[in-house]
């Protein structure tokens, strides 16, 4: 017989799955940040490039949503490398 009880395993179990979602905000953090930032820095290139093509006047959603996910990325990447 194991000296170990059910509630042990339960125990160490619980307290394992918080340092592996502690470890995964580590890591996921500063990935979120820096997509955030790129896409922040990057798409006002494509939205002016579609923009002088008329792309935009024959698809003002695209514009819509083209200018949400930026506004999206300046939030999520405000404090990518400080």
């Amino acid at each position: 017989m194991s000296s170990v009880s059910p509630h042990g395993s339960e125990c160490s179990a619980t307290s394992r799955q918080s340092v592996d979602s502690a470890d995964l905000q580590t890591h996921v953090r500063p990935a979120v940040r820096c997509l955030g930032f790129w896409t922040a820095v990057l798409l006002p290139f494509v939205l002016v490039t579609l923009l002088a093509s008329g792309v935009i006047v024959e698809r003002p959603f695209v514009a819509g949503g083209l200018l949400t996910v930026n506004l999206a990325g300046l939030v999520l990447g405000r404090e990518y490398r400080r």
